[in-house]
C-alpha cells in the first residue's frame, strides 16, 4: 500500500519500508504492510495515495434514509 505521512512520528522501519524508524511530514512509502498502513490511517498519522500519488478521497455511501417509525 502506499501512503504518505500527515505529521511526524516514530514508527517500524521494517514494516514501513523505510531506512529510519523516524518519519517526517510529507514523507511518502511505496510498499508499507498493509495492517500497519491502516492503524496509522486509523490514527489519523498518514493517507492513502492513489496510483497517481494523489490522497485517495473517501465517498459516502449512497444510501436512502431510513424511514420514520410511527408512534402509537
Amino acid at each position: 500500500m502506499k501512503i504518505k505521512a500527515l505529521w511526524g512520528f516514530v514508527g517500524n522501519a521494517e514494516l514501513l519500508g523505510g531506512d529510519s524508524p523516524k518519519v517526517k511530514s510529507g514523507q511518502e512509502f511505496e510498499d508499507v504492510d498493509d495492517e500497519y498502513a491502516h492503524v496509522l490511517l486509523g490514527k489519523g498519522l498518514a493517507v492513502e495515495l492513489d496510483a497517481n500519488g494523489k490522497p485517495k478521497v473517501a465517498k459516502p455511501k449512497e444510501s436512502k434514509p431510513a424511514a420514520p417509525k410511527e408512534a402509537k
